[in-house]
Formats: C-alpha cells, sequence, structure tokens
C-alpha cells in the first residue's frame, strides 16, 4: 500500500518533493492559497551552482560558509554544492531552459559575496517563477488542496500522523491522516511591515513545529535584503541583487557610493550591506542604486523594469532607483538532519523553513532555490526508500475523531500592523538586548501559545503564528553571546 504524504505549502521545495513522490506515493499538496502564492515564483536572482568550467563545488562551498560566518554544518553545506549541480542538469535535460549567452553557453551572472559567476537565470530576472512553473508541471498524479489552512499537526504515540485544516470557503474542519507530512511552508517575512516575501507567507510552519515541541533552531538569524524598491515608506517589490552583480552601485542623493570602502564593495555579504544602508539612512541621507552603468538593464531584468513603469518610476532619466533593506529570508528553522527529517517521527522539513545548517548564520545569495531541490531531493529518498517511518496507526479512526468548534471572537490579540512595526524596531537589522526584553515583555500577556488555532479567524491566527516566530527570534538573538551575521546586538557598554 503506498504511503500517503501531505506536503504543505506550493513552492518550489514542495512542488519538486512532490515530483519525486508521484509515482510511489500517494500525495496531497496543501496551501492556504493557490498554486502561485509561494516566495518561490517571486525570486528574482537565480540560482547558484558550480557548473562553470572555471568553478568547483569546493569553491562554492567556501563562498557559503565566508557568507555563513562558518556558523554552517559542513555536511549541509557539502551536500548542497556537489548535489545541486547533478539536479540542475537534471531539470535542463527535462526541458527546463535557463538563459544563454549569444554562443549557445549558460550565461552566469554574479551577485554578492561569490567569487564567481555561476548563477543561472531564466527569462532575465524571473528565474523563480520559471523554475518553479516548470516544476510544477511535471506535477501530474498528486492531489491538490488550495484555499486549506493547515492549523495544527496531528500528534499520538510521539508521531506526526496528519494535519488539522480549514477549508476557506466552507470554514469546516478536518483531520487528514498521513504516513508522513512534510513542512515546506517558507519563512516568516510578513512579521515586518517591508518584505519581499509573498503575502500568504506569514511563519506557520515555525508557529506549526513550536506547538507541537518540534525542535527549532537558530531563529535569531533573519537576512534583511538591501535593495526593496520603496516608494512613500511603502515596499513594491524586490531589487535583484543581479543588478548591482552586472556593475550597479549604491548611492545617497548626493551620488555618493555607500559600499565604496568596504571589501567587496556593493557585493559584500547581505548582513553587512543592510546594516551600511541603515547607518547611512539614520544619518538623513536616502538610499538608491545607481544602474547608470549596467548595459541593456531593461534586457537584461525585465521584471524589475516592468515593475518600475508599473510604480512610475523614472529611472530611465534619473538612472537610479529609490532602495530600502527589508526582510527577505530566515536562515534559522526546524532543525533537521540531512534528510529532511525533524525532531517528531513522521514530520519533515525542507526548503527555509528548515534549519539543516546549511546557510549558517547569513545565507549566499541565489543558494535558497538550490536548497529547495536538494533538501527536497534527500527527503525523497528517506520517505520513499527508507524503513517503516511509522508505528501502525488507525488513521481511518484518527479521521473520525470529532474536532473543536472554531471560530470564536473573544480572543485578544495585538493589530498586525503593531506587531511589525514593533519587530521591526526592535527585531530588526540592529538590535538592542534591553529592546528584545521590552518587545517579549509586550507580547507576554496575549498568551499567544495558549491560543487554539481552530478558535481563531483567518487573520487572528496569522497574527497569533507570527506573534509565536517574534518570541522565538527575540529568545534566540538574546541566547547567542557574540554578534555574528545576520543577528547583530548593540550591547550596552
Amino acid at each position: 500500500m503506498k504511503r500517503r504524504v501531505l506536503i504543505i505549502g506550493a513552492g518550489l521545495a514542495g512542488c519538486y518533493l512532490a515530483t519525486q513522490l508521484q509515482t510511489s506515493c500517494d500525495v496531497i499538496i496543501i496551501t492556504k492559497g493557490t498554486r502561485n502564492d509561494s516566495d518561490s515564483m517571486l525570486a528574482q536572482g537565480g540560482i547558484a551552482a558550480a557548473l562553470a568550467t572555471n568553478d568547483s563545488p569546493a569553491q562554492h562551498a567556501e563562498d557559503t560558509l565566508a557568507a555563513g560566518q562558518y556558523h554552517n554544518s559542513l555536511a549541509a553545506v557539502e551536500q548542497l554544492v556537489t548535489t545541486g549541480p547533478s539536479l540542475i542538469s537534471q531539470l535542463i535535460k527535462q526541458g527546463m531552459t535557463f538563459d544563454h549567452q549569444a554562443n549557445g553557453q549558460l550565461d552566469f551572472g554574479l551577485e554578492g559575496a561569490h567569487r564567481h559567476h555561476r548563477i543561472l537565470h531564466a527569462n532575465g530576472d524571473q528565474t523563480g517563477a520559471a523554475l518553479t512553473s516548470f516544476v510544477q508541471q511535471q506535477v501530474q498524479q498528486i492531489h491538490w488542496l488550495t484555499q486549506t489552512t493547515v492549523l495544527e499537526l496531528i500528534v499520538k504515540e510521539h508521531q506526526c500522523c496528519g494535519v488539522l485544516v480549514r477549508h476557506s470557503n466552507t470554514q469546516k474542519t478536518e483531520i487528514l491522516p498521513a504516513d508522513v507530512v512534510v513542512l515546506a511552508t517558507g519563512g516568516l517575512g510578513n512579521l515586518y511591515p517591508y518584505t519581499t516575501n509573498d503575502a500568504t507567507v506569514t511563519g506557520d510552519g515555525f508557529a506549526l513545529a513550536q506547538r507541537a515541541q518540534v525542535a527549532i533552531t537558530d531563529m535569531a538569524y533573519v537576512q534583511f535584503h538591501p535593495t526593496l524598491l520603496m516608494i512613500n515608506h511603502h515596499c513594491d517589490g524586490l531589487i535583484t541583487e543581479a543588478i548591482r552583480g552586472a556593475g550597479a552601485h549604491l548611492v545617497d542623493e548626493n551620488n555618493h557610493r555607500i559600499m565604496a570602502t568596504f571589501p567587496q564593495q556593493d557585493l559584500a555579504p547581505r548582513d553587512v550591506v543592510a546594516r551600511q544602508l541603515t547607518a547611512w539612512q539614520a544619518q538623513g541621507h536616502q538610499l538608491f542604486l545607481d544602474i547608470s552603468p549596467v548595459s541593456n538593464f531593461e534586457q537584461r531584468f525585465i521584471g524589475v523594469t516592468a515593475n518600475l513603469d508599473r510604480r512610475q518610476i523614472p529611472f530611465r532619466q534619473t538612472q537610479r532607483i529609490p532602495v530600502q533593506p527589508g526582510a527577505h529570508f530566515m536562515m534559522g528553522g526546524i532543525r533537521t538532519d540531512l534528510n529532511g527529517q525533524t525532531s517528531l517521527p513522521g514530520l519533515f522539513a525542507i526548503g527555509e523553513v528548515a534549519c539543516n545548517g546549511v546557510h549558517g548564520a547569513n545565507r549566499l545569495a541565489s543558494n535558497s532555490l538550490l536548497d529547495c531541490l536538494v533538501s527536497a531531493a534527500k527527503a525523497s529518498q528517506t520517505i520513499k526508500d527508507g524503513p517503516n517511518l511509522l508505528q501502525p496507526l488507525n488513521l481511518t479512526a484518527l479521521a473520525l475523531q470529532p474536532q473543536r468548534s472554531g471560530p470564536i471572537t473573544q480572543v485578544s490579540v495585538p493589530s498586525l500592523t503593531e506587531l511589525q512595526k514593533r519587530a521591526w524596531q526592535q527585531l530588526g537589522i540592529v538590535r538592542q538586548p534591553a529592546a528584545l526584553h521590552d518587545f517579549l515583555n509586550w507580547l507576554a500577556p496575549y498568551q499567544l501559545s495558549k491560543l487554539c488555532p481552530a478558535q481563531l479567524t483567518d487573520s487572528q491566527l496569522t497574527v497569533v503564528n507570527l506573534g509565536l516566530c517574534a518570541q522565538l527570534i527575540a529568545k534566540s538573538a538574546l541566547a547567542e553571546p557574540t554578534n555574528l551575521g545576520a543577528n547583530y546586538l548593540v550591547r550596552e557598554s
């Protein structure tokens, strides 16, 4: 009998896992939005892999470790850089098309903290959408459950054996039994008012794991991307790092080059650039990306150009784009081994929601899509080929269990706007221990961990899940003895 696998999340990690399992398992993908709602679809920069003749996995590993401040797991990095190229080659053989040079060779781009041109792009700056859509087209033997929110992991006899869901169209709750549950829910960017993340990315996987007492690690390490398009204090999309790789410079209103004195200058690691831009902004300066050195900008960055035109940014006249740092990626997450297994039998985690140590304290640019493929591929091998993962349970009886009635309105939670404002001020790019304690003290009276998800509205659940993530970030940041990568504390003297 086929194993029943529930995959939570419609991004690249979850969909690629589904392609690997669809012939051997009964697979269901559950997403609270549509098939197109994920950070994977928004990824602009590309996917990193040592496929060029002058490059090697060892050099890719060195760059990954340096960017991660050597907080990485060596085994996880080795697995990423050695397994990734073969997976990309397989996708190319299956028909995935990456951008090529005029001579027919793959066109490798350069991004921050990479010493070599090793970034593959598709449709210019629309790699994530092209790659995720291609993988989704290969998913043909599974069942989709869209507009469906996972409320809780079902844990019986110390193993995960299903999920409790709520269908958005009917508001009815239902238990879905499973032999294996895989969290591929992405990050938590919407904890912050400025983020590159899709609106559906609200820390759900971390909150599900915490409620089930699954091990979580390294939550202090939130990456802030240096260049979000900012108009009147509102984020209107990502300005890919590949533009700086093509020669653009970060400047202020006086055209002063902000990163000129730093090693690697505009292509320094993201934590370094984000902190410098924040400091520059605090001095009253405006932030811009000077694109005048970039040849064929509109042809190379089609998606960014279209977005700038939609927002009526006069970049052709000024050759500048207004930018600001914003929340981008979570390096920490649900602790897993190299095969995606969590501390709870029957539960796997892959992609951004998981932490096997590959990204360390600061993710190297364009390693995220690669990690989606690698972590999914390794998890699929364990799920397909491993021994029985669980003890036999009566899953039919489990599905028939009565559910707690939902939603009620007598729940006190902070507003999303207030939570985001405080998170930006106190859990942002530069932190202070006193501010972290103040944040935890502000959130404590709400007792978020005691609230029952099935008794919350969708909007309340979003705030609660993000609030639980915020508590994890603050506590993790305070527990770190030294500043490292994306966790930067200004400590009292």
